[in-house]
């Protein structure tokens, strides 16, 4: 049985950045300061918890990691491992509108032309389809929200969902951060989960 926590903030050192960008640019240099042995450690424990909360699911929707978003291949060979089907993200050719893409896991992606994005091969799954969907984050606050990449490409995708179809954001415990103002387009996902367990 999974036991969810209320999230705590991490502290902020120095006065709270204004704005997204400076939000983006504060986590992305927290992240940086922790040592790899830590990122892989912390990798290793949020696949646990993200694993427990996939009990059930016969298909997960995860995503390869760019810069400091958490790396999920050890979540993604947990999974393949118990049986349940993965989806990965494709962007179209606009670059902003995103599918998911049936896959056998990380060592089928391929990298996107001129991107650090590495993508699936196939044809786009019905959204309706997916159990579970595993979302990146650079942070997340007390609401929930997650402060992505930039792009916007999730926040476009999340609404075609199945009403029953969890949400999850994994980030680093010292990426819950107090970020704001949001837009109205930043949608509280369901979970949070870091190393140190599941929030709800």
């Amino acid at each position: 049985m999974t036991t969810y926590h209320p999230l705590p903030m991490a502290d902020v050192p120095g006065s709270l950045p204004i704005g997204k960008h400076n939000w983006r640019a504060l986590a992305r240099r927290l992240r940086r300061q922790s040592p790899p042995s830590r990122v892989h450690a912390d990798a290793l424990a949020t696949a646990v918890h993200a694993f427990a909360v996939s009990n059930g699911a016969k298909l997960v929707a995860l995503y390869h990691p760019i810069g400091a978003e958490v790396d999920t291949r050890p979540l993604a060979n947990a999974l393949l491992v118990s049986g349940i089907s993965l989806a990965y993200p494709r962007l179209r050719g606009d670059g902003v509108t995103l599918d998911m893409v049936a896959c056998t896991g990380p060592a089928a992606l391929a990298p996107r032309p001129r991107s650090r994005l590495m993508e699936p091969i196939g044809p786009p799954l019905d959204p309706s389809a997916i159990d579970l969907v595993i979302v990146p984050a650079l942070a997340v606050n007390s609401k929930r929200q997650r402060l992505g990449q930039g792009g916007g490409s999730y926040d476009r995708f999340l609404p075609q969902l199945a009403p029953q179809t969890a949400v999850m954001a994994v980030v680093p415990s010292g990426s819950c951060l107090p970020w704001g103002p949001a837009d109205g387009h930043d949608i509280a996902v369901d979970l949070i989960c870091t190393e140190d367990g599941i929030y709800a």
